[in-house]
């Protein structure tokens, strides 16, 4: 929990929302309310006062709402983190007046500042009708084996029928309380070694195969596809999770090849529009161009996992100002240079655009 909250703390909009006293809680049960708590966790962190603050008021609420997390045995950060997310997003959407553009319809801070749109587009094999759908997301899950697999938990999205027209799409954005994290795509044997590596392999086109035919409804039968997934909106915040933890039917183990990270990330050959104005739909690499600005970012916090699967402890990294870094090991805080923090193994990478776009 430490390392997520110093994340969270260290969200300079998040930090902005909470000090500037925005949220108005709308609980009908007081002292339940996760958001008030969260607020008065930053005013205390940004307070001046040098003394260790334990936030156990704040983990109870957790527990409280979220029954999957509550015990005192060991939990996964980004289980965590995703947790936390849900139940923020809960207790304070809708309530801060402000009109958002963002896949879910939501106004609320956290869909402001961690909700992007992540397009797939499912193509015909014969007739190449195209069928587009957006679905909201608060991170991606970047699978780091040989092969993976990706899938969008059901929210209220069908995309089982295509149709040959390119323009059509559909859209899961009434209720994300179940959110889903995005996986990374199959039968890829290249072993990635870095964020890029990961990304290119996330939005490359996957052949689903004659044992996952979709209905066309230009062909008017059921017909092989491909699907590809591409950025159509990027969060304020964007969270990538290296999945670490392999689980199987036959072996439970802790993966932990070293994949490079970036200080500033460029997510424009990731966009859909980026691939569309290039005509490029399946070679990312050959992209050649100035990216926009807006789709750059700064890494400003990286978690860490020490240890195995069935033993291990959480450390982070949080950027202060442009260019502070800290390491944070639960009570113990020490200064880190930015070398430190791109040579660690890396968990969750959390990355903040560099310039923002106001409504």
């Amino acid at each position: 929990m430490n390392c997520i909250v110093q994340a969270l703390t260290h969200t300079p909009l998040l930090r902005d929302y909470f000090l500037s006293d925005r949220h108005q809680c709308q609980m009908l049960e007081h002292g339940q309310c996760l958001v008030c708590e969260m607020s008065k966790l930053f005013q205390e962190f940004y307070s001046g006062r040098r003394h260790v603050h334990i936030p156990y008021r704040l983990l109870h609420l957790v527990w409280t709402h979220a029954r999957h997390l509550a015990g005192y045995e060991q939990q996964d950060a980004h289980e965590f983190f995703i947790a936390a997310l849900d139940v923020l997003h809960r207790h304070c959407k809708g309530h801060n007046g402000v009109r958002s553009s963002n896949p879910s319809n939501c106004n609320c801070i956290i869909d402001q500042i961690f909700t992007g749109g992540l397009q797939s587009d499912v193509t015909c094999q014969v007739c190449r009708g195209i069928s587009t759908t957006v679905d909201p997301f608060w991170d991606i899950s970047l699978d780091l084996g040989s092969s993976g697999s990706h899938f969008l938990n059901p929210i209220s999205v069908n995309t089982s029928v295509l149709s040959n027209d390119s323009n059509s799409s559909g859209s899961s954005c009434n209720c994300i309380d179940d959110f889903p994290s995005l996986l990374s795509p199959t039968g890829f044997e290249d072993i990635p070694t870095s964020l890029d590596d990961c990304l290119r392999r996330f939005t490359r086109a996957e052949h689903l195969g004659s044992s996952a035919k979709i209905k066309c409804n230009s062909c008017q039968s059921y017909e092989e596809s491909t699907k590809q997934l591409t950025m159509k909106k990027l969060p304020i915040v964007a969270c990538f999770h290296l999945k670490r933890f392999e689980h199987s039917t036959r072996s439970r183990k802790k993966i932990n090849t070293f994949i490079s990270f970036p200080h500033e990330l460029d997510m424009t050959p990731y966009m859909s529009s980026h691939r569309r104005s290039n005509g490029q739909r399946n070679n990312l690499r050959s992209n050649i161009g100035i990216s926009p600005t807006n789709n750059k970012y700064c890494l400003f916090a990286v978690v860490n996992h020490i240890g195995t699967l069935e033993s291990g402890h959480y450390t982070c990294f949080i950027r202060q100002h442009k260019d502070q870094w800290f390491k944070c090991d639960d009570a113990v805080i020490t200064r880190a240079t930015l070398g430190e923090v791109l040579d660690s193994e890396g968990y969750l990478l959390f990355y903040h655009k560099q310039i923002l776009e106001y409504q």
